[in-house]
C-alpha cells in the first residue's frame, strides 16, 4: 500500500540515471550487468574457464548455494545505494525482478524465503530493512508463503566493508538466530542486497540450519569483487 500510494503521489525515477518513467529505465536495466557462466556451482562466483576450483568449499558449510543476479557495478550499484541509504522503497521490485530473472535460469529449490535481518537499533535508524523489501517483492513473484518465523540478528555487527574474508566471517559468526517454528528440514532461500565472500548468507544459513532446515540457498541482488 506505501509503494502504490507513493507511484500515486511521485512519478517514477530511475534509480540509477534519474530519468522519469521507470524506477529502473530499460536503458540502466540492459546495462546492468549479469553475471556469466561459468560460475562456481556452490558460491556463484565467475570463474575464468569451465571446471576451475574457487576454494570456497571451506568456508560456506551451510549453504548449499549462493548466486546473485548482477556484478556490483553501474547502475545495479547506483539503485541498491539509493534503496539503502537514500530511501527509494520502490526500487525493491526492479532489483528483486534481477534476482527473479537469475532463477528463471537457476531455479530455486525452496518452499520458504527470508531476509537476512538488520540489528533492531540499525533498522530503527534506517526506517526500514531493504532485505525485507526484496525478500516481499520476490515471494510476490515466485508465489511463496510467508515463512512462519524468522531470523534476528542478536548483535549490532560492525560494517562488513573493508574487512578481509576471514574478519568478515568472524565478523558475523553466531550473530543471527531463527525464532518460529522447528523448520523440519525445510529447504529455505535467504536474500540480501549484496553478496561479497558470502559470510553473511553462510553466518543465516548456520542458524537455519540450527533450527532444522534443509539446504539453504544464498541470494543477493548483486556480487561485489572480494
Amino acid at each position: 500500500m506505501f509503494d502504490t500510494f507513493l507511484d500515486l503521489l511521485l512519478p517514477a525515477r530511475c534509480g540509477s540515471c534519474g530519468s522519469l518513467g521507470a524506477w529502473l529505465c530499460p536503458a540502466c536495466r540492459d546495462r546492468c550487468r549479469r553475471l556469466e557462466e561459468p560460475l562456481c556451482p556452490r558460491c556463484g562466483v565467475e570463474l575464468p574457464f569451465l571446471k576451475a576450483s574457487c576454494g570456497c568449499a571451506h568456508r560456506l558449510r551451510s549453504l548449499r548455494r549462493l548466486r546473485a543476479a548482477a556484478a556490483y557495478e553501474g547502475p545495479v550499484e547506483r539503485a541498491i545505494q539509493r534503496l539503502k541509504y537514500e530511501g527509494w522503497r520502490p526500487l525493491a521490485r526492479p532489483l528483486a525482478g534481477l534476482v527473479a530473472d537469475r532463477l528463471a535460469v537457476d531455479g530455486l529449490a525452496a518452499a520458504q524465503l527470508v531476509p537476512v535481518p538488520l540489528h533492531p537499533a540499525r533498522q530503527r535508524q534506517r526506517g526500514f530493512n531493504q532485505a525485507d523489501l526484496l525478500a516481499e517483492e520476490l515471494r510476490r513473484r515466485l508465489r511463496l508463503t510467508p515463512s512462519r518465523g524468522r531470523l534476528i540478528r542478536l548483535r549490532d555487527t560492525p560494517s562488513q566493508v573493508g574487512l578481509d574474508r576471514v574478519r568478515r566471517a568472524e565478523n558475523v559468526a553466531g550473530a543471527f538466530r531463527w525464532e518460529g517454528q522447528d523448520l523440519r528440514g525445510a529447504a529455505v532461500a535467504v536474500i540480501d542486497d549484496v553478496a561479497t565472500t558470502g559470510a553473511t548468507l553462510e553466518a543465516c544459513a548456520s542458524a537455519l540450519r540450527q533450527a532444522g532446515a534443509g539446504a539453504v540457498t544464498g541470494l543477493a541482488v548483486a556480487r561485489r569483487a572480494a
